[in-house]
């Protein structure tokens, strides 16, 4: 076996002992139930299905262009069907997906060995800078979550787009023009993996100037055509993903917002620890923040650039500029959907992180030593080690839910989105409870309903605890009135309703509900509460406020109602 199988087969046996346990992972609620188990296109494939994903006027409710993670998803669906749904409802098995997402980060970490090679950073040196792209703990999102295949796919099309561009520079003739011209077709690839792969043509001019020392007249005349095609995929993924009314980033902060990002990342990666899918660094949680440091932090990142820039390496000039590239896309220069959540994310480093595989693999060369191997064999224990527990975290939506809720108590959103979860957990076992007492067994009918009921129970407590740490939170308020409605606490529900309209002036705008739809929902608790006066005022207030005629109708049954009894019957004219 040569060097390089021996290094391929180690990069497979790290991977595997590190994040080998998502093998038996579930499906996550966190993206996994929108965009794989519970979308119908993947769920039962068809062609139809699979050519919806494929149109980006109808692409299936995904908020992004990326058919080939769908036709991927859609490949697997095809031997990954179950005999019966499972908790969540889901009827396909994960673990294929997530044997997916490994095989294909094997695979990145394959291709990166080889840049590191093509940039003559020796053999052991470069398997080194690829352990460490492979098992660093804030690869675990990418890795153990399904959804993140956007990433990986996006990343391993990127990696190999780099590849095969740079064997491209040093080959003669014929084998130029097919690299090159393979390199176009994965560059094509990564952009319909992942859009954000616009950035690739940036990065391979870093390569090819820096590196390769190649005149911009000549870098100019191989690189126009990706710019074209980067600017197509741009103008098509602004159409896809609109973001106006959904995220607020103020234009003059973005470049502090960016600068901060970085830094969260180099922070990150140096100190990989407290990871989690959502940091709750949104461009207005930052700015509304007095304690946080975002016009100090641009310094990590300056202090970098500037040891850097004083070492006079290209390579680690060209590491430097990757690093920065991979994740510019995302920086918050420019807004994007996930920024309602947070402007950084574990995922988005995906590419960047060849970044640091140079770097580590430049120490090595340059101080090969026993103390260096000493120190490189430490590291990989420490990374993979918090690489193993982290993706243990990833094992399924309690696990994952209930360490976020841990590092971020005084988040409204993690309550409410562990609310949402339960609320969906219980949706089968009233089904279920449906079906047993339609076949007479009503003793497991009564199990299924109580449950149910015990979930959503624990789903209102966390909206109740979402609405206590954020009032404004709207929506809790959206998950906490119709459970509060399901099991029958129609007063609790009021209380909550005339608490949701008064804070309704303190909400941003494009957060509000629909002008007369709180009215017309506390009219519909007082009538079902039977408080008919009250029905007929607050159902007149939303009339007054937008016109509509079924709240006419309940206006009129509650008039009828609130005048007499025996003069009243429902609006569908049932006694």
């Amino acid at each position: 076996m040569s060097r390089i199988a021996q290094i391929r087969l180690l990069l497979l046996v790290a991977i595997l002992l590190v994040f080998g346990r998502t093998l038996g992972h579930d499906f996550v609620d966190w993206d996994d139930r929108r965009l794989i188990f519970s979308n119908p296109n993947i769920a039962e494939p068809t062609v139809n299905g699979l050519l919806r994903h494929w149109n980006p006027r109808d692409n299936g409710g995904d908020r992004m262009y990326d058919p080939l993670v769908f036709t991927l998803w859609w490949s697997i669906a095809h031997v990954a069907q179950l005999d019966s749904p499972d908790l969540m409802d889901s009827k396909l098995n994960p673990y294929l997906f997530h044997a997916a997402n490994l095989l294909v980060h094997w695979l990145s970490a394959c291709v990166v060995l080889e840049i590191l090679r093509r940039l003559k950073l020796g053999d052991w040196p470069s398997a080194a800078g690829a352990l460490v792209f492979a098992i660093h703990p804030i690869q675990t999102e990418a890795v153990a979550w399904a959804t993140a295949m956007k990433d990986l796919l996006g990343g391993l099309f990127s990696l190999l787009c780099i590849w095969r561009f740079m064997v491209a520079l040093n080959s003669p003739g014929q084998a130029r023009r097919d690299n090159y011209l393979a390199a176009t077709l994965l560059f094509a690839a990564a952009l319909l993996a992942k859009p954000s792969a616009v950035i690739l043509p940036l990065i391979v001019i870093s390569i090819d100037r820096i590196v390769q020392h190649r005149p911009w007249k000549e870098i100019a005349r191989w690189i126009w055509p990706w710019f074209v095609m980067a600017l197509g995929v741009t103008l098509l993924a602004m159409s896809v993903q609109p973001t106006a009314g959904e995220v607020s980033n103020p234009l003059l902060p973005r470049p502090m917002i960016a600068l901060d990002s970085l830094a969260f990342y180099l922070y990150k990666i140096i100190l990989p620890i407290r990871l989690t899918f959502d940091y709750g660094r949104s461009p207005t949680a930052v700015l509304a923040d007095p304690s946080h440091p975002l016009y100090w932090t641009w310094i990590f990142p300056a202090a970098l650039a500037f040891i850097l820039w004083r070492s006079h390496r290209r390579v680690l000039y060209a590491a430097g500029l990757i690093f920065v590239l991979g994740v510019l896309p995302v920086l918050g220069l420019q807004t994007f959907v996930f920024q309602y959540y947070s402007t950084v994310a574990d995922r988005y480093v995906y590419v960047s992180m060849l970044a640091i595989a140079i770097v580590v693999a430049w120490w090595v060369g340059r101080y090969p030593n026993r103390r260096t191997l000493a120190a490189v064999m430490t590291v990989l224990v420490v990374l993979g080690t918090l690489s193993f527990v982290q993706a243990g975290r990833w094992q399924n939506s309690e696990t994952l839910y209930q360490w976020g809720l841990s590092l971020n108590k005084s988040k409204a959103v993690h309550y409410v989105i562990y609310g949402q979860y339960k609320d969906r957990l219980a949706g089968p076992q009233y089904r279920l409870a449906a079906a047993a007492a339609k076949q007479g067994d009503l003793i497991r009918a009564n199990q299924f309903a109580q449950q149910a009921e015990s979930l959503v129970q624990q789903a209102i407590e966390q909206y109740r605890t979402a609405i206590r740490v954020e009032p404004t939170q709207t929506a809790a308020y959206d998950g906490l009135v119709p459970d509060l409605i399901r099991v029958n606490q129609i007063p609790q529900a009021i209380d909550v309703v005339q608490q949701w309209i008064q804070i309704k002036p303190n909400v941003p705008e494009e957060k509000r509900e629909s002008p007369g739809s709180l009215q017309s929902t506390l009219g519909m608790l007082y009538l079902r509460n039977r408080q008919f006066p009250q029905a007929v005022e607050m159902l007149r207030q939303s009339m007054q406020i937008h016109p509509d005629p079924d709240v006419e109708k309940s206006l009129q049954f509650a008039e009828k109602l609130a005048a007499g009894p025996a003069t009243a019957t429902s609006p569908s004219g049932n006694q």
